[in-house]
């Protein structure tokens, strides 16, 4: 019997060094050789162009005043007699508002697109580029290296910015430990969707640094999106009513389709109940929800909270969204590696 578990070890270890050689070596090889290899380098210095520890406070500090804000309203729960599980729930309810339109919406992605537009067409414009280009590293290297430095400083900040809000909240509310603990399934939901709104828009600010001469006009185009976004489409779904949806104007609503993609992740991890309290408005925001009870209509029992408007599954609004930032990814790096540069 000893033998027999012997060999099976020996037989599954042989094919985890098969597997390996044959698949995992290569693809690490080739990300080393044609991504990694001295993009690096470009990371490094564009990382550190961007960030400082004064500007990272302040940015910080800008992110967190609006939840604070909401926890200045006078809470009629008694912290100390609920359990975790409820206090989480309360918190929760008292920050996905705020989280979502100031601090993960407006103030992060402007942060990122300001921390972008100036990488590519702005050093095109100062000759830096040129540079950059004489040396012996490809322009696609060039391209990701700038990418990943304003990746990494918006994972940084919103990482920060999140557990911050979230500690501080329980600090104020109860200092209960518990507490925290029952809240981090609510924070890495908002953190997961942050790495999502930050792959889209750092896709979108350096597609466009690429493709404008001036990172003044890029600042410009993002920060009207960023406008559209998160207050526009809410007056004009107001304003055309019925004809929203008899137009379809959801399909271009990227409102509506960040706060799709921002219930796809509260619900994959079960990390706030369904609550008027909270949906709301959250629906006169994203219109992601009819202002409508969700009734059992056999048995015509209140389940909790509204019904969705469902123009998109959530992951559908996702996946979408996930394929435009890969092809405005792939645009960027193209218009780049075809832009003259010269001095």
């Amino acid at each position: 019997m000893k033998k027999l578990n012997i060999k099976t070890t020996k037989d599954r270890k042989n094919k985890n060094i098969a597997f390996k050689e044959k698949f995992i070596l290569p693809v690490r090889a080739w990300l080393s050789e044609n991504i990694f290899q001295k993009t690096d380098v470009v990371i490094k210095k564009t990382y550190r162009d961007i960030s400082s520890m004064k500007k990272g406070l302040i940015v910080i500090f800008i992110m967190l005043i609006v939840p604070f804000l909401f926890l200045l309203i006078p809470s009629v729960i008694d912290f100390g007699l609920v359990s975790p599980h409820h206090a989480a729930t309360v918190i929760s309810f008292s920050l996905v508002f705020s989280v979502f339109f100031w601090t993960l919406g407006i103030v992060f992605t402007i942060v990122i697109g300001t921390s972008g537009a100036p990488l590519i067409a702005e050093e095109i414009k100062t000759g830096t580029m040129l540079i950059l280009i004489s040396k012996p590293i490809t322009r696609t290297k060039i391209f990701l290296g700038k990418y990943l430095a304003v990746f990494l400083l918006g994972m940084v900040l919103s990482f920060i910015a999140i557990f911050s809000i979230g500690w501080i909240t329980v600090l104020i509310n109860s200092g209960n430990i518990d507490h925290f603990i029952s809240l981090i399934p609510f924070l890495t939901a908002l953190y997961l969707y942050s790495l999502f709104i930050l792959f889209l828009f750092t896709s979108i600010t350096m597609a466009l640094s690429s493709i404008f001469k001036k990172s003044k006009n890029v600042s410009v185009v993002i920060i009207l999106i960023i406008i559209l976004t998160f207050v526009g489409f809410q007056f004009i779904r107001t304003l055309v009513g019925d004809f929203y949806e008899t137009l379809q104007l959801y399909h271009f609503d990227l409102g509506y389709h960040l706060g799709n993609v921002f219930i796809f992740f509260m619900e994959a991890l079960n990390a706030i109940p369904p609550s008027r309290s909270w949906q709301s408005m959250f629906g006169m925001l994203t219109g992601v929800y009819k202002f409508a009870s969700t009734i059992d209509p056999d048995q015509n029992i209140d389940l909790g909270g509204l019904e969705k408007t469902n123009y998109y599954l959530p992951i559908f609004s996702l996946l979408i969204w996930i394929i435009i930032a890969v092809l405005l990814l792939v645009l960027g790096i193209y218009k780049l590696k075809k832009r003259e540069i010269s001095i």
